[in-house]
């Protein structure tokens, strides 16, 4: 895997590069699941712990870098307060209303856009007790002390990179595009069915970082880990969203899934055809059918690749008010898995510790952006040109919008050793060196040689440039070793079933993870 990071590496790591030999064969696992959880750092969602010094590491377990507090611009140090998950307050993480001053240039103290009782909101950690799940998987299975986010701005441009790995119109047609979209569009009409003009389009910007005022639809001709040379034709995958129309909905924005051909030219019809009605799945509202993930699990119908996307009410967006159901929704998922023998009666074994014809699977769990909340990690690379000949691949690709902040990352297979933290650290924090750097990318580059698939369309994707992937290095490949252990069960306060009946429950209908509109979502 060719990459940036060849060049770039030499100027960022702060230690030694190491030599690993890859442990984890091609074809291992049998099965892929991606969950995309919302808005979150390291520092502010895994925060919890013993009270240590304003500023000081603070972790969770030996070698996870996780700091109480930073530096705030004109307001001085901030120490971390404690905060529940489902906080009303959801601060600003857009690209320029958020990212932008967030970062301030690499400082890393503009966090205090939100000031409630003397305190700024955004130097906070979540607590302990309403993500055990999170810390329970974390410390059972593998952690990420350094996974970004790839893109500098919210869901609907992370999605894509999770999905496509660009947010940019990069055709097959097409040597490259430098224009990527940077912010959300409108909430409830987002993709390929809403034209060409849509109501208040999302914005781009350009190789320079600068915003710019395009009147381009989110719907652009590029291809996906799916959609590539042999993935629509030769793997099966789902992608479980929400509903129809919301900014994460990935595949509703790529002709090629939405319409079947990587064209624009049905722009503003409904999405048909054959990969969107095979390939997507919508929760129902009758008892049993909220959560799909579920049903299909217990039916041994796991595709080889998933996507899973959060109802809003179990997503973890700031802005909402009652219980935290989040981290039990995506234990649930991770014990459907584990369980997946005994549940079936021996039809399918998708841990593969169980049977003598097991199904492997590998679980990421990780989050699309940062939601405006404090990391005090700096993002490995931002990316600036005022010269597009500069911005091309292999030594910018990117340039403009990549990278973002630090995200969570935790890893969840058979093979990945209790307790492993990738970057461990301890007195030479932050320890963000080859080959513990990851991204979105990661995740796609891994999927991809874990079932032999080509890259998507090298050079400008996040895939064939992921920051862990340089020297034919396996990305994300240090999380795994190579004896199975058995499956660790994951105890949650809302089992699956309560997902799974949660709208005839309530008497509510699907949404998005998130009720706002506009570009701080």
């Amino acid at each position: 895997m060719k990459s940036v990071w060849k060049l770039l590496l030499p100027l960022l790591l702060v230690g030694p590069l190491v030599a690993r030999a890859e442990t984890i064969p091609a074809g291992t696992f049998k099965h892929i699941i991606i969950i995309v959880q919302e808005n979150r750092t390291p520092d502010q969602l895994f925060g919890a712990g013993p009270n240590v010094n304003c500023t000081a590491e603070n972790p969770f377990e030996t070698g996870v870098d996780i700091v109480n507090g930073g530096p705030a611009k004109s307001k001085g140090t901030q120490c971390a307060v404690s905060m529940p998950l489902n906080v009303k307050t959801d601060p600003n993480h857009g690209y320029t209303g958020g990212w932008l001053p967030d970062y301030d240039n690499g400082a890393m103290d503009g966090f205090c856009q939100i000031v409630q009782n003397g305190v700024c909101v955004q130097y906070s950690y979540v607590q302990k007790s309403d993500v055990k799940p999170y810390f329970d998987l974390a410390s059972a299975y593998g952690w990420a002390n350094y996974m970004y986010q790839t893109n500098e701005g919210p869901s609907f441009p992370a999605h894509q990179f999770l999905f496509t790995g660009t947010s940019a119109p990069v055709g097959t047609k097409q040597a490259g595009a430098l224009d990527f979209v940077a912010e959300n569009p409108p909430f409830n009409t987002s993709g390929c069915p809403y034209g060409a003009t849509p109501p208040s389009p999302p914005a781009w910007v350009g190789p320079e970082g600068h915003k710019k005022a395009e009147n381009k639809p989110e719907c652009y001709t590029h291809n996906s880990l799916v959609t590539n040379a042999k993935g629509d034709k030769g793997f099966s995958w789902r992608y479980y969203a929400p509903s129809t129309g919301v900014i994460w909905d990935a595949p509703q924005s790529i002709p090629e899934v939405c319409y079947g051909a990587n064209s624009l030219t049905s722009l503003g019809q409904t999405c048909s055809g054959t990969e969107w009605s095979s390939h997507l799945s919508f929760p129902g509202t009758l008892k049993g059918q909220a959560a799909p993930i579920f049903d299909d699990i217990a039916a041994c119908d796991l595709p080889e690749i998933t996507w899973v996307i959060p109802d809003d009410v179990w997503s973890d967006h700031a802005g909402h008010t009652g219980p935290a159901y989040g981290p039990s929704w995506v234990g649930d998922i991770v014990d459907a898995i584990g369980n997946s023998y005994t549940a079936s009666k021996g039809k399918c074994d998708y841990w593969g510790t169980s049977s003598k014809k097991p199904e492997p699977t590998a679980i990421f769990v990780t989050w699309d952006d940062w939601g405006g909340w404090f990391d005090h990690v700096s993002p490995p690379a931002v990316l600036r040109s005022s010269s597009p000949s500069s911005c091309n691949a292999p030594n910018g690709w990117g340039c403009g919008y990549v990278y973002g902040f630090r995200v969570p990352l935790v890893v969840v297979s058979e093979y990945t050793p209790a307790g492993y933290v990738s970057g461990a650290c301890t007195g030479n924090c932050p320890n963000n060196v080859f080959p513990y750097v990851h991204d979105f990318g990661s995740i796609l580059a891994f999927t991809e040689y874990n079932f032999r698939m080509p890259s998507i369309a090298p050079p400008f994707y996040a895939d064939y440039n992921a920051p862990d992937g340089a020297s034919g290095h396996v990305p994300l490949s240090d999380f795994f070793g190579s004896t199975p252990r058995a499956f660790t069960s994951i105890s949650t306060p809302y089992p699956a079933s309560f997902f799974e009946d949660y709208y005839a429950d309530h008497s509510a209908k699907p949404s998005g993870p998130d009720a706002d509109d506009g570009d701080d979502d």
